[in-house]
């Protein structure tokens, strides 16, 4: 079947008389009373509303689009607002605020506008799982992915994203110039030689070095037998990369770093990076403080003929790690006997102050909203897909999903990291030949799992979060009562055979997943629960989960771990932090709670 491209909502012209009469709607203004005192026949005809339940649908989808952009403008009154439709009583502030929003140029759109308020359903509920749902955010993708941004998103082909780029253009004026979606890419296969005369922007993977900058002949080159066959500089970071295989984290944040200062070095001092003495490093660590405007730009694919080494200048935390990557780059390559000395030990670092809240323990979800969602995941994992078929009306290609499978896999995935307070990257890397049973302790389990710094730590788990696993792996058709294998405890239910998806997802069935994947099938659940009518979650829950991320599970354990008492070198430990004092942020959350729960407490009274 061929895909359409429609993809817009028609726009809503709406009239000063269209604002007049929802504000006499609210005030329970019978509708014949309201066509009579607002409106002409002609007016009426135009509109092609011909009886009160026309004038009525209008009315309200004018209510629902102020109230979807006041929600956004303001998350906090979004609570009362979507209330107050509940309930269809109307206070006269919350109609105020309401046309206040309202009153603003109702036809064209903002970058703080959701999706919903523009987009059709299908559309913007394919771009949920990708984590988009205002403009803004859906202009930030097409600006980092290129031209075939829409390929790894399902039901979204290339017409649809084609008209989705035309209705952005068409809207320019309201949402910022588009010309950089149609990303110009360089060739694959296409190296750049960086002429420090032409000053081609490149990532490393597109560069290769002229002869006289290359570093073979460089300043410091160490004369003696080096351990490592690197020719050129070029080549010497890659053999550096290399010791970070597997670590992809790891291995991105330094070659960000190495192919700045290369790049700096060709085309500000027009020098070899192996030449480079204490003198240019101090100017490189002025340069990292005030750099150039050539040298910014958007975030977009490291292809595109558009990207640059840096999208902002950095903060003095950022300056201090671009130099420390730095000097441990080069301190290795004194080791390998590649350079014979290293210049950055003569360089200090910034001063930058110590930050009191180094994670963002503010979106741990309460206590309350936790028990909820387990419940409901509960609830949903234990329905048919026949059940949850009819309940999201999936049609199509639709009705083909596993939805109770893919609510069992998230359940399994949100015990793992709210009672094992598990890293994203664990959790997806986590394999049944490391879960098993304490000895003598019923109802607790043990996991080993591989954390930051390439430590391994041991994590412990309810019986609910071993059972929760065991049910997904019946999804998988796979034997959860054989250990010993080394099969990732998570694994996508269906992967479909294509590039975005082995990327996605990894290669092959119990490939397991990657971060970014495990990330994505998260978000879709949370929001598809956020979104469910019949739950019984007010609209400030129902915002939590939608803003949501696997890391705020991970705060939801250590918040909830401090609050039981918890010693803290016990969840310091199973946290897997270096420092004691990073633990003790959990505390001060929970003390801050408190303030804030009593404070309302004894205002209240």
């Amino acid at each position: 079947m061929a895909q359409n491209d429609f993809v817009a909502i028609p726009a809503a012209r709406y009239t000063r008389a269209d604002f007049t009469a929802l504000r006499a709607h609210l005030n329970k203004i019978p509708l014949e009373r309201i066509a009579d005192l607002y409106y002409t026949e002609d007016a009426l005809t135009d509109l092609g509303i011909i009886s009160t339940t026309d004038l009525r649908s209008r009315i309200e989808t004018l209510r629902d689009a102020i109230i979807a952009r006041a929600t956004v403008e303001n998350p906090h009154i979004a609570e009362m607002l979507h209330g107050a439709r509940r309930t269809q009583r109307w206070s006269r502030s919350l109609v105020d605020h309401l046309f206040h929003v309202g009153e603003q140029d109702a036809s064209t759109p903002k970058k703080t506008d959701p999706l919903s308020a523009w987009l059709k359903p299908r559309v913007a509920a394919a771009l949920k799982p990708e984590g988009v749902s205002t403009l803004a955010q859906l202009i930030t993708l097409i600006e980092i992915r290129g031209a075939g941004w829409w390929k790894p998103i399902p039901r979204i082909g290339e017409r649809k994203a084609a008209a989705l780029i035309n209705w952005l253009q068409q809207h320019e004026g309201a949402l910022g110039s588009v010309a950089a979606f149609t990303n110009e890419v360089i060739p694959t296969g296409e190296l750049v030689v960086l002429d420090p005369y032409i000053r081609a922007m490149v990532p490393l993977d597109r560069a290769t070095l002229p002869a006289q900058l290359s570093g073979q002949h460089g300043e410091n080159r160490n004369q003696t037998f080096p351990l490592i066959a690197a020719r050129n500089d070029l080549e010497a970071i890659e053999a550096y990369l290399y010791k970070y295989r597997g670590q992809e984290k790891t291995r991105r944040a330094y070659q960000k770093e190495l192919e700045r200062f290369l790049l700096w070095c060709i085309y500000e001092c027009r020098i070899p990076m192996s030449s480079v003495l204490v003198g240019e490093c101090e100017a490189y660590k002025d340069f990292l403080a005030d750099p150039a405007s050539e040298w910014i730009g958007r975030k977009t694919i490291r292809m595109s003929k558009d990207w640059r080494p840096f999208s902002g200048k950095l903060s003095p935390a950022s300056q201090r790690y671009a130099m420390q990557a730095i000097r441990s780059f080069f301190e290795w390559l004194v080791r390998v006997r590649y350079l014979a000395g290293n210049p950055w030990v003569a360089v200090a670092d910034p001063r930058v102050a110590q930050e009191i809240n180094v994670i963002q323990i503010e979106k741990a979800l309460s206590g309350e909203l936790w028990v909820k969602l387990v419940n409901i995941l509960d609830v949903r994992s234990s329905e048919s897909e026949e059940a949850h078929r009819a309940r999201y009306k999936l049609r199509g290609a639709g009705a083909k999903m596993k939805l109770a499978a893919q609510f069992k896999l998230v359940r399994a995935t949100l015990l793992l990291l709210g009672d094992g307070g598990l890293r994203r990257e664990e959790a997806a890397t986590a394999l049944r030949s490391r879960l098993k049973p304490v000895p003598n302790t019923p109802d607790l389990w043990e996991l080993d799992v591989l954390g930051k710094r390439n430590k391994w730590r041991t994590v412990f788990l309810p019986t609910r979060a071993a059972n929760a696993i065991e049910a997904h792996w019946q999804d998988r058709g796979e034997d959860f009562t054989f250990g010993m294998v080394e099969t990732p405890l998570l694994s996508p239910i269906a992967i479909p055979k294509t590039k975005a998806s082995d990327d996605k997802f990894g290669n092959g069935e119990s490939a397991g997943f990657t971060p970014d994947g495990l990330y994505g099938a998260v978000k879709s659940v949370l929001s598809r629960i956020a979104d469910d009518d019949e739950l019984d979650l007010d609209e400030w829950e129902r915002n939590t989960l939608r803003t949501a991320g696997p890391h705020a599970f991970r705060h939801t354990f250590g918040t909830q771990a401090a609050a039981g008492n918890v010693p803290l070198d016990v969840l310091q430990k199973v946290l897997g932090h270096a420092s004691l004092q990073t633990t003790t942020i959990y505390v001060q959350a929970e003390k801050k709670r408190s303030i804030d729960e009593l404070g309302g407490f004894f205002r209240g009274r």
